[in-house]
């Protein structure tokens, strides 16, 4: 894509060690920025040492939130050997550190930021290109959906985490035309504009999808307040290979006991 620009700056290296030699456990966290069209993406590489091509994991945070979502994922699956990025949507909330307004943003421009991140790092040396697996949060696990949908043969796995299937759902019931939405709307503290609409009536949610037709772990919380659970129910129904994990009282958000439950399922099926 023309105008996806597809360089990177390391621009710091911190060593951290999880314990064995090189490639058993320890890896490095390296600041990288990426570029999104004319846009500066921020976010952290986790690289497992040792490893000359590492299957590569992106972890793709929800609405409002940043990198550091993704860092107990990324930390877990680093010492496996995998290479993990966390990265900041352009716009994508109050604290990104990569550019772009807020008002600016919407699961689309995410889903571009998203393949940006993902030609860039398929291009260097040390990622296996074949081996990509797509981690998404919330409504970053609806870009991720689209996303895996959109690059199904690049794509080896989705794992989606209380999926936001809801959002075109949502936001067509408060604002059923466009021209209904003001001009700037504050939700949940954040600033959007009506790029956050474009494009949300005419989508099908999940006829767009099941396009993706790999594996696909989906893990929800019958709790949740802000994604009905209904949502992953039929998501697992849509795929043509998806598994839902139901976590019974969990809200969203997990807490820290089923958040390790989740980090340890996922390492345990890319082992």
């Amino acid at each position: 894509m023309k105008h996806i620009l597809l360089s990177i700056l390391t621009i710091a290296l911190i060593l951290t060690s999880c314990g064995g030699g090189a490639g058993k456990g320890t890896f490095t966290e390296e600041e990288l920025l990426l570029r999104s069209g004319d846009k500066q993406v921020y976010g952290i590489l986790y690289r497992p040492d040792g490893v000359k091509k590492a299957p590569l994991v992106i972890f793709s945070h929800g609405f409002n939130g940043t990198h550091q979502f993704g860092e107990p994922y990324a930390k877990a699956l680093a010492a496996k050997g995998y290479a993990v990025y966390c990265y900041d949507f352009c716009g994508g909330s109050v604290a990104s550190r990569s550019e772009g307004k807020t008002t600016e943003m919407s699961i689309f421009t995410e889903a571009e930021d998203l393949k940006a991140v993902m030609d860039a790092l398929k291009a260097q040396t040390f990622i296996d290109p074949n081996r990509i697996i797509l981690i998404g949060e919330s409504q970053g696990g609806m870009v991720s959906a689209l996303v895996g949908a959109e690059r199904r043969s690049e794509i080896e796995r989705l794992i989606l985490i209380y999926p936001a299937f809801c959002i075109k759902d949502d936001w067509v019931k408060m604002f059923p035309k466009l021209d209904d939405m003001p001009e700037v709307v504050d939700f949940w503290g954040v600033n959007l504009g009506h790029t956050y609409l474009e494009g949300l009536y005419d989508l099908d949610v999940y006829g767009t999808i099941i396009q993706y037709e790999g594996p696909v772990e989906i893990f929800h919380g019958d709790a949740d307040m802000v994604v009905n659970v209904n949502y992953s129910k039929q998501a697992e129904k849509a795929y043509k290979d998806a598994r839902l994990t139901i976590f019974p009282g969990e809200g969203h958000g997990f807490s820290a006991p089923i958040q390790e439950k989740v980090i340890e399922a996922i390492c345990e099926l890319l082992k």
